[in-house]
């Protein structure tokens, strides 16, 4: 067993918890080649040679490297991803699209429709490519089994957060289940470097609910948070009155300061923006929201 089955093995024992951290993997801009491309770009039959494994199964970095150019300015020793694919696909960053002077376009891996193109240049000759120039939808890979422990399924949506000097939520993360896929999110360096994330760093999944967050029941309006209607007043206990000021931003730090100050009912405005965290924390210390009529 590696480093990796032992990370996957202690993840999977804490998402089966209801702990749920996947690690991240940064990736930077990379070119994919059908096998014409790569014909064109490095001579007739030419296969490619494998430099290193990547965090894929079967997927692999190879020595080979090529320039794209676009027409403000060119990005030189991208590095070429194999094996070859059906369509050729150049991944950048927005920064890197500034500098090539091309409009950008997020898109999953392999959609490439309606894309901008750009010229590649190789040893053997260079090739203009009608699309294919894309920035990587932020996507989690998952097997199926890892899948099935975290709740989620193919196309899902999910949130992830981190923590650190520049903490902050990713939303929108796109699950890709299926064979060849291992537990790993992928963000390229644009994002990482905002975040101040590395790869190998572990980011925390904020909701077990497949959607991310998406659906009726987080996406209710801030009314929805305040107390069901009582039972009769011989069966309901009275609540403890709030204390703390009203707030337009609950966060877990929120939540945390209000249970040391001993307080159990957290004063929100009608607009009221409470966090995931903030939501799992007060239950867990069984503190609750009430919403201010004034």
């Amino acid at each position: 067993m590696d480093e990796r089955d032992i990370r996957n093995a202690v993840l999977g024992l804490l998402a089966a918890q209801g702990t749920k951290y996947v690690p991240v993997g940064v990736s930077a801009r990379h070119v994919h080649l059908c096998q014409t491309d790569l014909d064109r770009l490095f001579g007739p039959g030419y296969r490619l040679k494998p430099c290193k494994p990547l965090s894929q199964p079967g997927q692999f970095a190879a020595q080979e490297r090529i320039t794209v150019s676009g027409p403000k300015g060119e990005l030189a020793n991208v590095r070429v991803l194999g094996p070859v694919r059906r369509q050729t696909q150049v991944e950048v960053t927005f920064s890197d699209l500034m500098r090539l002077g091309i409009k950008g376009m997020v898109r999953m891996s392999g959609d490439v429709g309606g894309t901008p193109g750009c010229t590649l240049k190789g040893p053997a000759g260079e090739i203009q490519i009608p699309c294919g120039v894309i920035v990587a939808a932020r996507h989690l890979h998952l097997s199926g089994p890892q899948a099935a422990l975290y709740g989620v399924k193919d196309g899902d949506a999910v949130k992830l957060r981190m923590d650190g000097p520049r903490p902050g939520v990713l939303e929108q993360i796109i699950c890709r289940v299926g064979e060849g896929h291992d537990l790993e999110a992928h963000l390229d360096t644009d994002e990482a470097n905002a975040f101040g994330i590395s790869t190998g760093t572990l980011l925390e999944i904020l909701s077990g609910c497949a959607c991310g967050g998406d659906c009726q029941k987080h996406t209710a309006p801030p009314s929805s948070m305040a107390p069901s209607p009582a039972l009769p007043q011989a069966q309901t206990p009275k609540p403890p009155e709030p204390t703390g000021e009203i707030m337009s931003l609950v966060t877990e730090r929120d939540i945390e300061d209000a249970w040391r100050r001993g307080e159990k009912v957290i004063l929100c405005k009608p607009r009221c923006i409470i966090t995931d965290a903030a939501r799992d924390r007060a239950a867990s210390l069984e503190i609750t929201f009430q919403i201010s009529k004034g």
